[in-house]
């Protein structure tokens, strides 16, 4: 209740400060014929770009650079090891500026996760792409009791249930 009373409060704001661009947001949202579509484009397009921003922002805080992740795999001496894994397939990560990002959740305490391989497989059902990789392994699931898959899978009460999850998806599930 608290927070539907700030989001509110707002958009009441919002409306106070420049009317002409939320009230064709409003318009749409009551089912009516928004007033101006550039005004509601514009609106959906500051709204897409925040939320891709953030999900990038949650994607880097939750995962390694390739100094870190070469820090964790034994044998990996050199950045071009740790990228020559990504290339192979054997990691996921996505590059942002001139780093790479690595999702947390693909190493274990002595390198990759030993499921990693089936973790990767079944993920590559639905989507090659890190950050989309990354939410499905991080956020958090209703099914779950509130654990991510990632944190399921280690789980020993809920192992077979992520699984079940992992696999069904990019399968309607």
């Amino acid at each position: 209740m608290a927070e539907t009373q700030t989001l509110l409060q707002r958009v009441a704001e919002q409306a106070r400060r420049d009317p002409g661009r939320i009230r064709p947001v409003l318009q749409a949202l009551l089912g009516d014929q928004p007033e101006t579509t550039k005004a509601l484009r514009q609106v959906a397009t500051d709204l897409n770009e925040s939320r891709r921003r953030a999900a990038l922002e949650d994607f880097m805080a939750g995962s390694l650079t390739t100094e870190q992740a070469m820090k964790l795999l034994p044998g990996v001496t050199t950045r071009q090891g740790v990228h020559r894994l990504r290339d192979r397939g054997k990691l996921v990560a996505r590059t942002i500026g001139n780093a790479s990002w690595f999702p947390r959740w693909q190493f274990g305490e002595h390198g990759l996760r030993g499921d990693l391989h089936q973790i990767l497989a079944a993920i590559h059902r639905s989507t090659e792409d890190a950050v989309a990789a990354d939410r499905i392994m991080r956020l958090p699931r209703q099914e779950l009791r509130g654990r991510s898959l990632s944190e399921a899978l280690e789980s020993p009460r809920q192992r077979a249930r992520a699984w079940q999850l992992l696999l069904s998806i990019g399968h309607g599930g």
